[in-house]
């Protein structure tokens, strides 16, 4: 456990329903973001089930300002605090793929580095 006093490193932060703890798509897009050398903090969280309020509040408790939220279904989305609201940089179903979950996480972590982002093809 943290010491309080101490601020938390720097880390994309993934706000997360429970009921995703042991999910692929999670394993996948912290993988992605490892890949990256980025860290990722993922963090259950069980009041709200929208992926892209869950995306923007994970971003505004960022140092980072990068937030990913996945939902109980198993939507993901990407978004920045200071891009607009309601609207994300990346939105995956929850019927995707190993490799776009993986891409989910690495273009995370391209942000933190100010790397274009890229397409899964």
């Amino acid at each position: 456990m943290q010491n309080p006093g101490v601020p938390a490193s720097p880390a994309v932060h993934l706000f997360y329903h429970p009921s995703q703890e042991r999910s692929e798509a999670l394993r996948q897009i912290s993988l992605g973001l490892e890949e990256q050398g980025v860290p990722c903090r993922p963090l259950p969280c069980d009041e709200q089930d929208d992926a892209m309020a869950l995306a923007r509040n994970a971003a505004q408790h960022s140092a980072l300002r990068i937030g990913i939220g996945m939902t109980a279904s198993g939507d993901v989305a990407l978004t920045h605090a200071q891009y607009p609201a309601g609207r994300a940089l990346r939105h995956l179903p929850a019927a995707s793929t190993q490799s776009q979950w993986r891409n989910l996480g690495a273009n995370a972590g391209q942000l933190v580095k100010t790397l274009p982002l890229t397409e899964v093809e």
